[in-house]
């Protein structure tokens, strides 16, 4: 694939972007790569996503959606893009309260910092020896003690009614963990991801990976760089997620995990494996530290395989060593 067919993808997007999105049936407008039978092709398209794709025949001309967009670049030359239509529901902020509480969805902290993030999902603590919430350290805090609340306050949580945790450390990277506040509020599960955290594995470059977030719900993308250095909190070697279709992140997806998505080979049936932790974007793509370091930092696990799900009732350390996965 040409980097210029791509560019043009981009351009006609940002050109016919608001008209198409402002169509009654559109649910949103993307780059991405053109489908045909449901299988990803090598040409890139303006991709539209529709509550209910009908056959063309059953849709009123005057609602029908181009077929290709066209328009003239600046030096002179006439170009033209596809619009490939798919059906998806709209993305949803994962913003309400939620009981037992699962990965993926709004929290934030009490006190003068008041924001929104993500909880990223429940892991095992190896110092404490018990399930604890995990997230980015600037999502959580730093400061011990200090209460969690699902929803977060933008959201409309409220302390001490929506409190579930408090935050127990942080680590040298952008990561920290919190202690439930009773073990029946804990969901050893992800929002759209299914069982988590059970297992974890190392990314690498072109691994498909998806995320649940506060603000842009299930999002999808592929890791386009590992080693990615921004010197982000002393980290040298992180990941660079390129977004598939729309942005992979919006600003209260911090925290998000990083699960190995449909399209891997080594994808297990039941229980996704975990990658990487999510803490900044830049324009649709997203930046998150291997999940196996932030594991390392903080001295975590993942939760016992007798695990159940949704609800942690009385689980008890498990009878192996303290190496992460």
């Amino acid at each position: 694939m040409k980097n210029d067919d791509l560019r043009i993808a981009r351009e006609a997007k940002a050109r016919f972007g608001p008209q198409l999105l402002a169509h009654p049936d559109v649910e949103g407008v993307g780059v991405g790569r053109r489908r045909r039978a449901g299988d990803r092709t090598d040409e890139y398209a303006v991709v539209v996503h529709l509550r209910e794709k009908l056959p063309e025949s059953r849709i009123p001309p005057a609602r029908l959606l181009p077929k290709e967009l066209r328009f003239t670049e600046k030096s002179g030359r006439d170009v033209s893009v596809r619009v490939d239509v798919q059906q998806h529901a709209k993305p949803t902020p994962e913003t309400g309260r939620v009981r037992p509480v699962p990965g993926g969805v709004s929290v934030g902290i009490v006190g003068t910092h008041v924001g929104s993030g993500t909880l990223g999902g429940w892991v095992w603590d190896t110092v404490t020896r018990q399930v604890v919430a995990l997230s980015n350290a600037h999502v959580f805090g730093s400061r011990p003690g200090v209460s969690i609340i699902q929803p977060s306050n933008d959201d409309g949580g409220v302390s001490p009614d929506d409190s579930i945790a408090s935050v127990l450390r942080t680590g040298s990277l952008d990561a920290a963990i919190a202690e439930p506040a009773d073990a029946s509020i804990v969901s050893a599960s992800i929002v759209q991801g299914g069982p988590a955290v059970f297992e974890i594995a190392d990314a690498a470059l072109d691994m498909r990976v998806q995320k649940t977030g506060r603000a842009t719900g299930l999002t999808f993308g592929t890791v386009d760089l590992i080693d990615f250095d921004s010197d982000y909190r002393g980290s040298h070697s992180d990941l660079w997620i390129d977004a598939e279709g729309g942005d992979f992140s919006l600003g209260g997806d911090s925290g998000a995990l990083y699960l190995l998505a449909p399209g891997n080979a080594a994808l297990a049936a039941e229980k996704r494996q975990v990658v990487g932790l999510h803490w900044g974007g830049s324009g649709r793509d997203g930046v998150g530290h291997h999940i196996r370091a932030v594991f390392n930092d903080l001295k975590l696990s993942t939760l016992p395989s007798g695990t159940d799900a949704p609800a942690v009732d009385g689980i008890i350390e498990p009878a192996r060593g303290m190496r992460p996965g």
